[in-house]
């Protein structure tokens, strides 16, 4: 392995290592379909795949319990400056329950490529949220009977507070590893705000998590390749969490995976390609955690849209690339050295 990825894989353990010392709950939304965008997560992702890419997500957690996590996002990239730096935006909107949480980002990247044609991405976002929570249409036995309400659920929040993250990705043809922090402020969600940036804990805080991935591409023979990949979740108060993926694809055009989220949830994806333009995705995740049985899974959608897809050949934009031409194409390639060999010849002669 080049030791460029040795060092950077051993940072991602350390920074792993860190997160897991101190163990409130997991508050950003999670995605089982990671792998596919991973812009809502790390913005150093951003223009990672060398083209216009708007990618949707739909995701609806926990069905059949009410008031479960609905989640919808939307985001648009592509590369600028002569592929040296990207712009994006990502928008993303969470419901749990009576509580709601709208932001929108901005992002930037800044790509440097290596001789063996890999690329460092560092990568910021900026943006604004909206934070609300409709407090007044909870019931509780103090609403009967006409008799006083509660204080607590007495009036409604809604609030808007700046935020931003950053993130850095490495990434080849086959590798990629990456750390993002799409929060770094953690807002007060209870009223009156006073953002801070110490990594102490309080009551209603949007609490900062660490986002850590990792996978490679292996070509199985001619036609097959397959794509394992990991993430690891971090966020103060909560114990760290693993997503194991596994991906198999036949001829880039159609695919399927399992994933096991650690002390959650198995997960089966199925995805597929009608044209080099468009990529639709499909999660189904069961729930294995103390939450069995009392909901109907989860269901998560992907709609990804590159209009210039079959006309732009990405440089070294993911792990998800077509074969190399010696692979797809063994005689046509052999051929073609052929005659550069022969004409080279010719000249010397």
């Amino acid at each position: 392995m080049n030791p460029m990825i040795k060092t950077f894989s051993m940072m991602l353990v350390l920074l792993a290592s860190l997160t897991s010392i101190s163990v409130n709950a997991q508050q950003d939304p999670m995605y089982s379909q990671y792998m596919f965008n991973m812009v809502s997560v790390n913005p150093a992702y951003t223009g990672a795949r060398d083209m216009l890419t708007m990618t949707a997500m739909y995701r609806k957690q926990w069905v059949g319990v009410e008031g479960a996590p609905t989640t919808m996002t939307f985001s648009i990239d592509a590369p600028v400056k002569n592929q040296h730096m990207a712009l994006g935006l990502n928008v993303v909107n969470d419901q749990i329950g009576i509580s709601k949480n709208l932001t929108m980002n901005a992002l930037y990247a800044y790509r440097v490529r290596f001789n063996n044609r890999a690329i460092l991405s560092l990568g910021l976002q900026a943006g604004l949220g909206q934070y609300s929570a409709d407090y007044t249409s909870v019931r509780t036995s103090n609403n009967y009977g006409g008799t006083d309400s509660d204080r607590a659920f007495g009036s409604n929040v809604s609030q808007f507070f700046p935020n931003a993250g950053f993130g850095a990705y490495y990434y080849s043809n086959r590798f990629f590893a990456g750390i993002g922090v799409p929060k770094l402020i953690k807002n007060n969600l209870a009223g009156l705000n006073r953002p801070t940036l110490d990594f102490t804990s309080f009551m209603n805080r949007q609490n900062r998590h660490i986002f850590i991935s990792s996978g490679y591409t292996f070509d199985l023979n001619q036609d097959w390749q397959a794509k394992p990949s990991v993430m690891v979740k971090g966020v103060k108060g909560a114990p760290l969490q693993t997503d194991i993926n596994f991906n198999a694809w036949w001829k880039n055009t159609v695919g399927a995976g399992i994933s096991y989220r650690t002390s959650d949830a198995v997960v089966a994806m199925v995805e597929f390609k009608p044209r080099k333009e468009i990529h639709i995705g499909y999660a189904f995740d069961y729930t294995v955690s103390q939450f069995s049985g009392t909901n109907g899974g989860s269901h998560e959608l992907l709609l990804r849209y590159e209009p210039h897809a079959s006309k732009v050949r990405p440089q070294s934009s993911s792990v998800y690339k077509s074969r190399p031409a010696y692979k797809s194409n063994p005689k046509k390639y052999q051929t073609k050295k052929r005659k550069q060999i022969n004409k080279r010849r010719s000249k010397i002669r």
